[in-house]
């Protein structure tokens, strides 16, 4: 473990670190096993900083459907949605996905990743909002020139993951403008268990074609909240079989097992 200068001039640009942080790099490749990828975890009580393939967690990709996070709290806090039972009816047009094939809340759709009712979040948020809070936050490199419906689809808007932890870690502490009541609602549908005392949150993204059930590229970022304090974490993957959010969150579990972090089996 040792602290390097250039990991704290990267992570210090992206408004990550401070001069009290630590820094390690380590090898994860028998967790990721195929799967080419990055791994971060920020331990916020040892300010300390846990790296599998430095530089490619500072690459900023596609967000996928991580950017569900901000995307709740955009339309919790403009109103458009009324909290997270807010409901809108599906239109009987199927998809290949079956759990989109039905009515859902704001929860529902962001737990099965429902494209079509996010999409219709979007047009009532409008593009000029998304704009007013994704330039407020700094997500990633807030380009949003691919327009709406599907910027953070394979388009414009790509974050890095070292840039997902910061963004979780300003989440979590309340430091962005968003009020609290509206992140403690995207917190609580982000909570994806509770094991005795700690919280695991998280949300996956995929790229890929759902149509053909092909994943290109997985995501899966989140944190454990546990009294001694929180970590956050960001795993991104590409190669191997089928490289969905789903592995990703998989890869994940394993590795904060192994960190005794969650329990084995989660």
């Amino acid at each position: 473990m040792k602290p390097t200068l250039f990991s704290f001039l990267i992570l210090a640009l992206f408004g990550c670190a401070t001069a009290a942080d630590t820094f390690e790099e380590r090898d994860f490749s028998a967790e990721f096993g195929p799967y080419s990828g990055a791994f971060v975890l920020y331990d916020a009580v040892r300010h300390h900083w846990l790296r599998y393939r430095p530089e490619e967690c500072q690459t900023r990709k596609t967000p996928c459907s991580t950017f569900k996070v901000l995307n709740s709290l955009i339309a919790l806090e403009t109103g458009v949605a009324s909290g997270p039972d807010f409901s809108i009816p599906w239109d009987g047009t199927r998809y290949p996905i079956e759990p989109w094939n039905h009515d859902q809340t704001l929860r529902s759709a962001f737990s099965v990743s429902c494209l079509w009712y996010f999409e219709a979040l979007a047009s009532r948020v409008g593009m000029e909002c998304y704009k007013k809070f994704v330039s407020g936050v700094g997500y990633g490199n807030n380009d949003l020139s691919g327009g709406l419906p599907h910027f953070w689809l394979e388009s414009s808007l790509a974050i890095s993951p070292d840039e997902q932890v910061g963004f979780l870690r300003r989440l979590h502490a309340g430091e962005l403008p968003f009020a609290r009541k509206n992140v403690d609602a995207v917190l609580d549908i982000m909570t994806l268990s509770r094991n005795g005392s700690a919280t695991f949150r998280g949300k996956t993204g995929t790229s890929g074609s759902a149509a053909k059930d092909l994943a290109t590229m997985g995501w899966f970022i989140g944190s454990v909240s546990r009294p001694t304090g929180d970590c956050f974490f960001a795993t991104r993957i590409t190669g191997g079989d089928n490289p969905s959010g789903r592995t990703a969150r998989k890869i994940t579990e394993s590795i904060l097992s192994k960190l005794s972090i969650l329990p084995a089996h989660q």
